[in-house]
């Protein structure tokens, strides 16, 4: 059976910072380190090889049962990854805040537990992070019936339903345009345009829509900057380029106002300024098309955009987008 390469694909994928600090916390670690030895020696392979890396360590004890060892150096990584990024992803931070609210509750810690609720929540709504902001609502109820037992009386429960109801209205409204985004992006995942009859309809469908057609019906930032990308992409399909173009803009525009949420959905704002950046090519804006190559380089900077999916998709765009510019100064 042809061994499995999923460890070193995974090894490969990690960027300088990550195996730093992968090396980091294995150092912390007490015993025998033999997943750093096999770590140290794929990471120096360019093409995996098993049979180079059992002749490597041909007379150490933990070649013997080399699967075993794989798989803990790939769980290790992982939780390494897991680590790495918790303080950097808003979904992980949530989750891990929800996770102590669960804990305080439960050791009937209330006061304490409303602090960490509060906190979560309003990191919820700055990111709008729908699904937990639900969730802690939720928890919020638990806490105001606890507290109504006791005799407090300082919330009012009409407010948080109030509250909730927006929050599942907003949920509901993002949920929709996403389904239409997932849809458009399908479509135009070579980074062309439409390119048979079958998805020429799915697109004249999407911009008949309801929630994409006239006024913008969104009602919360991630779904607005949806509706825009997905009208721009509407028009670029019909090579309409000055409405493409009006509303890459608001989308792009829309994200660099909120600057958090832009980062949380670094791959929507890569795709917009890859559109813009077309545009401008195919109607010879070559200024404004240069002026995007340099956003898009300037991404690189930002730490938010330093994962290896990130990464590649700048360079594609920036690498396709230079040699387009320098192609079309030439022959205009």
């Amino acid at each position: 059976m042809k061994p499995s390469t999923e460890l070193f694909s995974l090894i490969k994928s990690l960027t300088k910072s990550e195996k730093r600090f992968f090396k980091l916390n294995s150092a912390l670690q007490a015993g025998d380190k033999n997943y750093l030895k096999i770590f140290d020696f794929i990471e120096k392979q360019n093409k995996y090889d098993e049979e180079d890396l059992k002749d490597e360590f041909k007379n150490e004890t933990f070649i013997q049962h080399l699967p075993s060892e794989k798989n803990h150096l790939y769980k290790l990584i992982l939780k390494s990854l897991r680590s790495y990024y918790s303080e950097q992803s808003v979904s992980s931070i949530l989750k891990q805040e929800i996770k102590n609210v669960e804990l305080l509750y439960n050791k009937a810690l209330y006061r304490e537990c409303n602090k960490f609720v509060k906190r979560a929540k309003a990191i919820a709504e700055e990111y709008e992070k729908f699904y937990y902001h639900y969730e802690l609502i939720n928890w919020e109820k638990k806490l105001l019936e606890e507290a109504y037992e006791s005799g407090v009386f300082d919330q009012n429960l009409d407010d948080l339903i109030r509250e909730e109801s927006e929050v599942i209205e907003k949920l509901r409204n993002l949920a929709e345009y996403q389904i239409l985004y997932s849809r458009i992006n399908y479509i135009f995942r070579s980074g062309g345009f439409t390119r048979n009859e079958h998805e020429r309809k799915i697109v004249n469908e999407i911009s008949d829509y309801h929630l994409i057609k006239g006024k913008n019906t969104a009602i919360s930032t991630r779904a607005t900057t949806i509706c825009y990308y997905i009208k721009g992409l509407c028009s670029a399909s019909i090579r309409d380029y000055e409405d493409a173009l009006i509303n890459f803009r608001k989308a792009k525009t829309v994200m660099d106002r909120q600057p958090k949420i832009r980062d949380d959905i670094q791959q929507r704002y890569i795709y917009t300024l890859s559109f813009l950046l077309n545009c401008y090519i195919d109607v010879l804006d070559f200024e404004n098309a240069e002026s995007i190559l340099n956003e898009l380089n300037g991404l690189l900077d930002n730490r938010a955009f330093e994962s290896p999916d990130s990464r590649v998709r700048i360079f594609t765009s920036t690498y396709i987008g230079n040699y387009s510019c320098i192609t079309g100064r030439d022959l205009f």
